[in-house]
């Protein structure tokens, strides 16, 4: 073997030896995964006609919490009416403005692997001007009337009621509580004057303050004063 070659292969063994110190086989290049984004939203508070998904009048106070995995360094939220959060994990907002088809949120995370998948909840927030309000509740009375009737196998109520506000013990059939099967039990801000048969033939507005009743092709409706 030639002196020349004999220098060339103890140079490269030399350098392979240089490299595996300074960069050990074992060593990964991968990235760190990236987080997976995730929260959870709950009423705070205002005007509230249905738990799931929260639909209210405004202004509505939603909370929010981060549930996302991984590491993180940063959070936004896109909260549907304009607002944006950086770097918050639990906090809450109030939607000041109408929107009946439901805001929609999204959580994007950030860790040292990247951005996640943006977490895009639709529709999860609802929030009524005072005549779409109104008539949610009365649609909720409604439902409430039909599935205590539904409940009891009857086809009338023990007593008509005058004056029905959402109070338990006011509308019954067969010993079964229209209050009960409201999704979201409250006392009503309308009386309503409920036949024996379950209908509601009229309403008297005690606290909405902006709408009144009004007889139209598909029945009785509140309507903007």
């Amino acid at each position: 073997m030639s002196g020349s070659l004999t220098r060339k292969i103890m140079a490269a063994g030399l350098l392979l030896t240089a490299l595996t110190i300074l960069f050990p086989f074992s060593a990964s290049c991968s990235k760190p995964p990236r987080p997976t984004a995730d929260f959870t939203f709950d009423y705070v508070s205002g005007v509230l006609l249905i738990a799931d998904p929260i639909t209210g009048m405004a202004p509505l106070t939603v909370r929010f919490k981060d549930q996302s995995t991984g590491d993180i360094t940063s959070w936004k939220w896109n909260l549907g009416d304009g607002t944006v959060v950086y770097d918050e994990q639990d906090f809450t907002h109030t939607y000041e403005s109408p929107n009946s088809s439901g805001y929609t949120v999204v959580l994007t995370v950030t860790g040292p692997g990247g951005k996640s998948e943006p977490k895009e909840k639709n529709g999860i927030i609802m929030v009524y001007k005072c005549s779409e309000a109104a008539n949610v509740e009365l649609s909720e009375a409604k439902m409430a009337i039909r599935a205590c009737l539904d409940a009891a196998g009857r086809t009338t109520l023990d007593a008509p009621a005058a004056a029905w506000d959402g109070r338990n013990g006011v509308v019954t059939a067969g010993g079964f509580d229209a209050a009960d099967y409201l999704r979201t039990w409250k006392e009503f801000r309308a009386a309503y004057s409920v036949g024996l048969d379950g209908t509601i033939e009229s309403g008297t507005d005690l606290t909405w303050g902006c709408v009144i009743w009004t007889m139209s092709i598909t029945g009785p409706r509140w309507r903007e004063k």
